[in-house]
């Protein structure tokens, strides 16, 4: 800081030149402990995840250990959909204690990215190349990073065209990133029983990481970065009153997942018929389209 000059006296909170810029205060950031500890717990089971594939890639390796590899890929799947169960609670714990803030929002896209992004990634990689056989590493590969790549780019986009969480946002414009990656889950924690039932040979089960690799990761990357119009089933069926047919029908289908002898299949079947009901939805409006009607910009 520069001397005034002799002679003058300097007015207190006045700027010289030469004098350097007051620092601006630093803002204290606040954090809420219960939706942030949910958040972080998703990003923890988010890890976990990875690692158990990778633990199931290696046991996968030898004939010895394949039982114990598609345990670990199947205890992945697990951890995942408890993954799932904190992203749901972090958000509503903090519209209820009135803690929303952007930096919730952010540390939730990162925690999404882990564990509905390179997680799921990671899990049909080890399921296409490891479990199932499939030789064509470069394939699988460029096919989960291109679901990852979708997962990181939904989010953003999420992210940038939603400043706080909407509550009364009944539908999502592209694949949600937990779906996609339920889809994925559902495979992974249902895989084994789904082998035993169809004792598939070795070319049939190529042939399924083929679908797995080249149809089901292209296909929800694709719908992930879409404006196919997907329900937000937990704003739309869980929230509110809602009238007692729908209550019933709830509890009739977790009633059958727990009285079922493969609640994993009946798990994995309904992520894969959420992600197939926005196509569905559209395609019929498309085929009633009149001519001359513009068809809407599903990619925009």
């Amino acid at each position: 800081m520069s001397d005034p000059l002799p002679g003058t006296r300097r007015t207190p909170g006045a700027r010289v030149p030469g004098d350097l810029p007051a620092a601006a205060p630093r803002r204290r950031l606040r954090l809420s402990i219960l939706p942030t500890m949910c958040t972080l717990g998703n990003s923890v089971c988010g890890f976990l995840a990875i690692c158990y594939a990778a633990e199931a890639s290696t046991l996968c390796a030898a004939d010895a250990t394949r039982a114990a590899g598609s345990a670990r890929l199947a205890l992945a799947g697990w951890m995942l959909l408890l993954g799932m169960v904190f992203d749901a609670l972090d958000g509503r714990i903090a519209r209820l204690t009135r803690s929303t803030s952007n930096f919730g929002g952010a540390l939730d896209s990162l925690a999404d990215v882990v564990s509905f992004g390179m997680a799921p990634a990671l899990i049909a990689k080890v399921l296409c190349l490891d479990v199932l056989g499939w030789s064509e590493t470069r394939v699988v590969f460029v096919t989960a990073a291109f679901f990852a790549c979708c997962a990181t780019l939904r989010l953003a986009r999420y992210n940038a065209e939603h400043e706080e969480p909407d509550q009364s946002v009944t539908q999502f414009n592209g694949l949600p990133t937990p779906g996609a990656a339920g889809v994925i889950i559902g495979l992974a924690i249902s895989h084994e029983t789904l082998l035993r039932w169809a004792d598939l040979s070795a070319p049939a089960m190529v042939l399924a990481a083929q679908v797995v690799s080249l149809v089901l990761l292209l296909g929800l990357g694709l719908l992930m970065v879409s404006r196919v119009p997907f329900v937000h089933f937990a704003n739309k069926f869980l929230t509110g009153r809602r009238p007692v047919g729908r209550v019933a029908l709830l509890l009739l289908v977790m009633g059958l997942m727990y009285a079922t002898k493969a609640p994993d299949v009946v798990c994995a079947g309904g992520f894969l018929a959420y992600a197939l009901s926005g196509p569905l939805a559209v395609i019929p409006r498309l085929l009633r389209r009149k001519p001359g009607e513009p068809a809407p910009d599903l990619f925009e």
